[in-house]
């Protein structure tokens, strides 16, 4: 059986390596993503599940939780997973079925009725067969940090 358990500030580092391992980026954002996990990995809004091996971690799926208007399909309180990653040397062993699993298990222990995710074409059979469903309705927008929408004048139509 494999043994999952909660991340804390102490795995912050660890955290930002598998992020940057995920998305094969070390750029100057894995240390904000350290000081993030440092700061809130042991808070009511964040949260992480790992499993260790030897000298680190070898597997997480962490979630952030927002607190918001209810909606028709949540009651105010909803979560997105981000970072669902295992180490090469460890994959086909279960291990992010496992942290996901704990994950839900917390998010669900939160209240979170509605828990969203951005799934890759590997990990997207793991998700459907976890009850996670498409939604073509996503959209999103990326700014550089330092920038910020400015307000457009009232268009008459």
């Amino acid at each position: 059986m494999l043994t999952t358990r909660r991340a804390t500030a102490a795995d912050a580092t660890e955290l930002a390596r598998l992020a940057s391992s995920l998305v094969n980026d070390t750029g100057e954002w894995t240390s904000r993503a350290a000081h993030f996990f440092h700061t809130h990995a042991d808070t009511d809004r964040v949260a992480a599940f790992v499993i260790d091996r030897p000298g680190g971690l070898a597997a997480c799926a962490s979630a952030t939780i927002t607190r918001s208007i209810p909606g028709p399909d949540h009651t105010g309180t909803y979560a997105h997973i981000h970072t669902v990653y295992t180490e090469p040397d460890h994959r086909l062993r279960r291990y992010a079925r496992a942290t996901v699993q704990a994950l839900l298990g917390w998010l669900a222990a939160q209240g979170c009725g509605l828990i969203t995710l951005n799934a890759s074409d590997g990990g997207a059979p793991l998700y459907r067969s976890l009850g996670f469903t498409i939604n073509e309705r996503a959209m999103r927008l990326i700014r550089p940090p330092g920038t910020c929408l400015r307000a457009r004048p009232a268009v008459n139509i």
